[in-house]
């Protein structure tokens, strides 16, 4: 296929699929992606690879000018050596300015693939992107240090790659005028591939953003024991709540005590209950990120000075062990 001609700036979302249906990072890369297209005056790009994948390219049509479906049997999953063929095929063809992924367990092994083919450098993990004015530059802005800064990293050489973190923005709606779906045929050969994949592990599914009321343990949790009487308190919540879930802050998850689908944070999840318990958390800038957005805030902390009190609607300083259980024997009496 011969390079195709390009008039103006092109931004490329790689989409994603959850079994037939679009992911939702893909809404959220081109709401990002439209953005960065109008500071260039340009062109916002879709590709989405897969097999028999017809209707999810004119889904994409409604949100983009162009869609690119990459469609064949070996794209049917995924497989991190045949992606980057079949993207890097596109890409020197549509030329685009920047690159951008959603910052999942499949791109952590796709993204530095492709920016090494491309020769470019690949800024992940981001929680917003920006156009520099003056120098049209990609502004990458990333928490760093374990989340304890946000830094902006400048990306300088094109084609701009970069991986943004899932729910860090809002995903876009469609527009009012359909895109140009546009058929590429990529080459690519089952013999490419180097890594089997011999099982996947699935952690529970939980859904913390759409939880009513919220527990959430942090650092001052030390065992499974204080995990326990989380759930306690929560089982006496679902009395006033129909969704009430536990969540945790990095330290937590980083113990083992609690998975990471659970965590609440620039590294987790971003929630915005109606009640929002944080026990054993200090208030740090990472976890504050996740949960500012909770329309009620009780924290309970053996520090008077731990940061968390300074955010929350109500506090309680004392030891969890003693709260806790007193918090539930109240709500069981009501």
């Amino acid at each position: 296929m011969d390079r195709m001609t390009r008039e103006h700036g092109r931004v490329l979302v790689l989409g994603e699929r959850e079994g037939k249906e679009i992911a939702s990072i893909t809404f959220e890369l081109l709401g990002v992606g439209r953005k960065l297209a109008g500071d260039l005056n340009g062109t916002l790009c879709a590709a989405i690879s897969g097999n028999q994948i017809t209707d999810v390219s004119k889904e994409i049509a409604h949100f983009a000018d162009e869609v690119y479906p990459l469609d064949h049997p070996l794209l049917a999953s995924f497989h991190a050596d045949l992606y980057t063929i079949a993207f890097e095929q596109l890409c020197r063809n549509v030329n685009p300015d920047i690159v951008l992924m959603g910052h999942t367990l499949d791109n952590l092994s796709l993204a530095p693939r492709l920016a090494y083919k491309m020769g470019a450098q690949v800024i992940t993990d981001c929680i917003d992107l920006a156009i520099e004015p003056g120098t049209g530059h990609l502004l990458c802005t990333k928490p760093v240090y374990g989340a304890k800064i946000v830094s902006i990293f400048k990306l300088e050489k094109k084609p701009y790659m970069a991986t943004l973190r899932p729910k860090a923005v809002e995903p876009v709606g469609p527009g009012s005028v359909r895109g140009k779906v546009i058929h590429f045929d990529p080459i690519v050969d089952e013999s490419a591939i180097k890594v089997e994949l011999i099982e996947i592990i699935k952690e529970e599914s939980v859904s913390l953003d759409k939880a009513e009321a919220i527990v959430a343990g942090g650092r001052g949790i030390k065992n499974t024991e204080g995990v326990n009487q989380l759930k306690e308190l929560i089982n006496a919540l679902r009395r006033y709540f129909s969704t009430v879930e536990l969540g945790a802050s990095r330290p937590l998850v980083d113990a083992g005590l609690v998975p990471s689908s659970r965590q609440v944070g620039l590294t987790g999840e971003k929630v915005a209950p109606e009640l929002y318990i944080a026990v054993g958390i200090s208030g740090s800038l990472q976890h504050l990120t996740g949960m500012s957005g909770s329309k009620t805030i009780i924290a309970i902390n053996t520090n008077p000075k731990a940061y968390i009190f300074e955010v929350a609607d109500y506090g309680v300083i004392g030891s969890y062990e003693e709260v806790v259980p007193a918090f539930k024997r109240k709500l069981e009496d009501l």
